[in-house]
């Protein structure tokens, strides 16, 4: 998107990016709303996008509409043309909608778009690469005018981020075999948001061919009116330790919302009995749990506007600001806003820095660290993890509470667990109070045992942290009865 001659008319560039967006739990004829936005050069008249995922007036399409605001400050009739395009992640455009006529005359309140801006299923399956490239839509609105030969040109950036938890435990069914069908054993686990969720794991009858009976683990929101989109990936960890795909929950997509959450298992009771071997050591069955949720708007926030842009050479555009904000910020307090919503602990502390002065002091983190944790602040990422800088940002997200980044770490330290660094990790998911994390470890050092309880780092968790060091062996012979 380039600069070109406006012979002597006024332009605005509007760019709204929606983070998570397949989390959006609109159902159809509900709108996404970007914040307001307004200009000068559009004499004082303000402006949203109405955005409705599931579709306006055709849910197989994605509706986008630019709409006046009723209580603006211009006057009572404004003529504007106007275009809607979806952009991709480097600013090139890859739907155009043009509309029907030019100069529409847009009196207060007033909406005008298309009910059939992209098709849903090239935004969320076919083409989800280029139009959502880190689940992030980009749409763009490009209003003009001709005023009298006056030529004036600004862009403003705008950032909606929808709101997820992410919950992963460890579950274990123990004495499998004697579990009867209806029989229900129920969890209780709580997101760092302080949703609670309650997950049954039981066996059913399922109407198939073979009438088998399944195994079905349910997902019960405590408030199921708060939580709209959930998907869930369901894994066995089988006798080597190794964990394998048997069940799956994704209803992001789905037009109709679901009033309960229940995920079969692909392997039936008798499937899992008959293989034992390798799915039910110490006839026990073990299942890890990864849930993620949609809970709401985390926020939105109009981030950027630079005028005269008609003044300026080509080169520093909508490209410019659209690099701009896919970088990490470096001044913390032009970002309070984020931090607070990441982290219960920076809240707490902005709150009351704030009475004096506009920033805080990051002094028990290195420089690494504090970048990393800045840049998921700020664009959800992590970027490039290597062992060492995972457990140092692992230590910076528990002691900050930002739940969501210490999971995203924890996940990458157990895809990297090995017997040289176990007996650390123990320890972190000790003082971490992770209990998947914790239960992981413990069951990977009982199966490394003779190389682990021999070692110098045994020792070590031994002289500094006895109890944890004597119930991790306790399991060892809690096993084996």
């Amino acid at each position: 998107m380039e600069n070109s001659d406006l012979n002597g008319r006024k332009q605005l560039t509007f760019i709204w990016r929606v983070e998570n967006y397949s989390y959006c739990w609109h159902k159809t004829g509900e709108a996404l709303i970007s914040p307001v936005f307004t200009a000068n050069i559009m004499h004082n008249t303000a402006w949203t996008l109405c955005l409705y995922p599931r579709g306006d007036e055709n849910d197989e399409f994605i509706g986008c509409y630019l709409q006046r605001e009723s209580n603006d400050e211009g006057p009572p009739n404004f003529v504007v043309s106007f275009e809607l395009s979806s952009l991709a992640k480097d600013g090139s455009v890859l739907k155009l909608v043009d509309t029907e006529v030019n100069n529409i005359s847009f009196e207060k309140g007033i909406e005008c778009g298309t009910s059939t801006f992209i098709a849903r299923s090239k935004v969320l399956i076919q083409n989800k690469q280029a139009y959502l490239p880190q689940d992030t839509l980009t749409i763009c609105c490009r209003m003009w005018m001709t005023d009298e030969g006056i030529c004036d040109e600004a862009q403003i950036f705008a950032r909606t981020r929808i709101q997820f938890e992410n919950i992963s435990f460890v579950h274990k069914i123990e004495g499998f075999n004697e579990l009867e069908k209806d029989q229900e054993e129920t969890v209780d686990i709580e997101s760092s948001l302080g949703e609670k969720l309650f997950v049954s794991i039981g066996i059913f009858e399922i109407n198939n061919p073979c009438c088998e009976e399944k195994i079905v683990v349910e997902i019960i929101p405590e408030d199921k009116d708060q939580i709209e989109v959930v998907s869930c990936m369901l894994h066995l960890m089988n006798a080597s330790r190794e964990t394998v795909k048997c069940g799956q929950l994704d209803n992001r997509f789905d037009l109709i919302k679901k009033e309960d959450f229940k995920v079969p298992l692909i392997f039936s009771k008798k499937m899992l009995i008959d293989g034992k071997t390798e799915y039910l050591p110490y006839n026990t069955l073990t299942l890890r749990c990864d849930c993620t949720f949609s809970t709401g708007l985390e926020f939105e926030k109009i981030e950027k506007a630079v005028y005269g842009l008609h003044l300026m050479p080509d080169a520093q555009t909508t490209q410019d600001g659209f690099n701009e904000l896919s970088n990490c910020p470096t001044a913390l307090e032009d970002f309070t806003f984020l931090y607070k919503n990441r982290s219960l602990l920076m809240s707490l502390l902005v709150d009351e820095k704030k009475k004096t002065i506009e920033c805080i002091d990051v002094t028990d983190l290195d420089d690494e660290t504090v970048e990393r944790l800045l840049l998921f602040f700020y664009n959800d990422v992590v970027k490039d993890l290597q062992y060492d800088s995972a457990f140092k940002l692992i230590k910076a997200a528990e002691t900050y509470k930002v739940q969501r980044l210490k999971m995203e770490c924890a996940s990458f330290l157990m895809d990297n667990l090995n017997t040289s660094n176990a007996c650390k990790l123990l320890v972190l998911a000790d003082m971490s109070q992770d209990l998947s994390m914790k239960t992981t470890v413990e069951d990977f050092i009982l199966d490394h045992e003779e190389e682990i309880f021999g070692s110098d780092s045994w020792e070590e968790v031994m002289d500094a942290n006895p109890t944890l060091a004597m119930k991790t062996m306790h399991l060892k012979f809690k096993k084996k009865r």
